[in-house]
């Protein structure tokens, strides 16, 4: 992993295998909000959707999140978007994801996995001032 920090925003990078493949990840943790990119060897950005957390609703239940896709997205595959939704939900900021990965199942369970771990690590958010 690399990390890097500054006043305004941490970024980190790594790399992720499932068996043979290798998954790259770019998190950026900026004030109120994070920008995660997920990929494969060839680091193109084919979407980009984000995700925002409801408020709690009437019974006090969360409500779903909303998302959007804001670049790209081929062939119908709203796997950014999907994804955006599902983390936003549980880091409870306004996340935007670029995911760049076949549409392959297990692979891309593996990673949001992988995203979910370092979205929810203990130090990982920097604190929103």
């Amino acid at each position: 992993k690399i990390k890097n920090s500054g006043s305004a925003c941490t970024m980190e990078s790594w790399c992720s295998s499932l068996i043979e493949e290798k998954v790259f990840f770019q998190l950026l943790w900026l004030e109120g909000g994070a920008y995660l990119w997920i990929g494969s060897g060839d680091h193109r950005l084919d979407s980009l959707a984000v995700g925002v957390p409801a408020s709690a609703g009437a019974r006090g239940r969360a409500a779903t999140p909303s998302a959007t896709t804001l670049l790209g997205g081929h062939e119908g595959d709203a796997g950014s978007q999907r994804l955006a939704q599902r983390l936003s939900s549980k880091v409870g900021r306004p996340i935007f994801v670029s995911l760049n990965l076949r549409d392959d199942p297990q692979l891309r369970l593996f990673a949001e996995r992988e995203a979910v771990a370092a979205l929810t690590a203990p130090v990982a958010a920097p604190s929103a001032t």
